[in-house]
């Protein structure tokens, strides 16, 4: 009977809890290295997409090695700078965020803009990636973040400087992904829907004086316009929110606007292109 003792069911049940916490706290900690690969991965994965570069049966590793140069850029320059490594772990905006000397709140009070994308914070320094064919840019891909309508989505917009002019209007979207959200399955979720990003290619994003046209729409009728996505108006104001803010002066519309003269020069260079 004393066995089967109060006492002795307790230091069973104690001893058995501890026992599993060791058990899942080893592989958790045995699984951390797996896991940030794997993120690694699909983030890679994300970033090729939107480039129009994924091919499912290739390695993302392989394939973001070969066609990708990741470089970081300092938005209080516009300009690529040496700061930090790409993947620099003060590059993340999560991080950021959390560190003053690292970010700017976006309140509307100072050159960062009104947050129309719903963001607070905004990094001083980021990671951005290239495609390019002999030294000639030809896509460029740039992470973009606001919120919807329950969550913030994250994701990548990717811009086709294959033919870039002087004029603005000749920039057009090359690819549109998004990585991590939580809209509602069915209604917002549909922004990972392929055939609602498959809408995205090709559509223009400024118009002659370099202000931001691209937005989603309903009934979209131009060059300029998405089709919203059916049922979930929130989420599709957020994505336009989103780019409007990424894409415009207080985001990347300067960096972009500066690469236009270099573009247009490097392909004056023999054999590029």
């Amino acid at each position: 009977m004393q066995r089967d003792s109060i006492q002795n069911v307790f230091r069973v049940a104690v001893l058995l809890c501890l026992i599993c916490s060791v058990m899942v706290s080893v592989t958790a900690v045995g699984l951390r290295d797996t896991q940030q690969q794997k993120k690694e991965q699909f983030r890679q994965a994300n970033i090729l997409k939107a480039a129009g570069l994924w091919q499912p049966e290739a390695s993302a590793e392989d394939l973001f090695s070969k066609h990708i140069t990741p470089v970081v850029i300092d938005f209080e320059t516009d300009r690529v700078t040496d700061r930090f490594e790409p993947g620099a772990k003060e590059l993340d905006a999560r991080t950021a965020a959390r560190t003053a000397s690292l970010s700017r709140k976006v309140d509307g009070s100072d050159e960062t803009g009104f947050d129309v994308a719903s963001i607070n914070v905004r990094e001083t320094y980021t990671t951005v990636y290239e495609v390019r064919d002999n030294g000639q840019l030809k896509t460029l891909i740039l992470p973009i973040r606001g919120y919807g309508l329950w969550s913030t989505l994250w994701g990548f917009i990717a811009i086709d400087f294959t033919d870039a002019t002087s004029d603005a209007t000749s920039l057009k979207v090359k690819g549109l992904t998004f990585y991590q959200h939580a809209e509602t399955p069915g209604l917002g979720g549909e922004v990972d829907n392929e055939l609602w990003k498959g809408k995205w290619p090709g559509k223009q994003i400024y118009d002659s004086n370099w202000e931001v046209r691209l937005e989603v729409a309903k009934s979209a009728d131009s060059e300029y316009e998405v089709d919203a996505i059916s049922g979930a108006t929130l989420t599709s104001n957020g994505v336009s929110n989103m780019i409007q803010y990424w894409l415009g002066k207080n985001g990347f519309g300067p960096f972009i606007r500066s690469l236009v003269p270099q573009q247009l020069a490097s392909s004056q260079i023999p054999g590029a292109g």
